[in-house]
């Protein structure tokens, strides 16, 4: 009923609201051109924080900020690894093989946050100051995870009950007493 073209427009706002939020985060590298009239987006914006491990960055919104993001190479693993590589061939020459080792490795991926229809500005606020919290944080956030072989960080303390949290069991239960 909505239409389309309202959607997508809605959208295109949000998207750009996003894009100038997030280039006043210190440490914030978003992929691809933000000029939307050069570069149309549908919906979704891949970033990376300096210094961070997709999956970290990923990590700690989820488990501190109850933000849900995809991160690693959405299913686009050349395309993802061009990108980042791109982002660093402005200090490539400044750097040791080394150091852009440890960088390419840092950054074998991305953290993606989507927008939908539900979406509104309040959630990219969120996101916004999630990011620059983390990026101030870092140093103190760090020890707190540990990296899996996977990949993947887990916090050190903190262990939701998946069993109880997410049970199907439990909400048809509250339903039926409620």
């Amino acid at each position: 009923q909505v239409g389309m073209h309202a959607i997508a427009e809605d959208e295109d706002r949000l998207i750009e609201y996003a894009l100038e939020r997030l280039a006043k985060v210190p440490g914030i590298v978003v992929y691809g051109d933000p000029d939307l009239s050069r570069c149309p987006r549908t919906g979704a914006i891949s970033i990376n924080l300096e210094g961070c491990d997709h999956a970290f960055t990923a990590a700690v919104l989820n488990d501190y900020y109850n933000i849900a993001v995809r991160n690693e190479c959405f299913c686009a693993h050349p395309y993802v690894r061009e990108m980042v590589m791109l982002s660093f061939a402005e200090v490539a020459d400044s750097l040791t093989n080394a150091e852009i080792e440890q960088l390419a490795e840092m950054h074998r991926g991305m953290v993606r946050a989507s927008f939908g229809l539900y979406s509104v500005r309040a959630d990219i606020d969120a996101l916004v100051a999630a990011l620059g919290e983390i990026g101030a944080r870092r140093d103190e956030l760090m020890p707190l995870y540990e990296r899996q072989p996977n990949g993947d960080y887990v916090h050190r303390h903190f262990r939701p009950d998946l069993g109880s949290e997410f049970s199907t069991r439990s909400v048809v239960d509250a339903m039926l007493e409620g």
